[in-house]
């Protein structure tokens, strides 16, 4: 991520553990989704650019990551938008 003009990394190890059955696991963090390898506001900053217009591949070059990893943040967000919405009004049309 940038910070005006100073790219910042910023690296936290999570704690494991190896589980015999389950095998490695990391402790969830309250910064960041699951499995998602980003920070929440960096996820939320990604949304934002996305909903202003700006295309995956172009936030991915603003960002400097690969488009496919912005896509799965967008889709990510997407489809639980999508699953939060009641459409049970909704019929289609010309069907009888």
């Amino acid at each position: 991520m940038n910070f005006f003009q100073y790219e910042t990394c910023l690296r936290a190890r999570q704690p494991r553990i190896a589980c015999p059955e389950h095998k490695v696991k990391t402790v969830e963090v309250p910064w960041a989704r699951p499995g998602a390898g980003f920070t929440l506001l960096f996820e939320a900053l990604v949304m934002v650019l996305a909903k202003n217009g700006m295309t995956p591949n172009a936030i991915g070059r603003m960002m400097g990551e690969y488009d496919t990893l912005i896509w799965r943040i967008v889709n990510h967000y997407g489809e639980e938008a999508r699953s939060r919405m009641d459409l049970s009004e909704v019929s289609q049309v010309g069907v009888d």
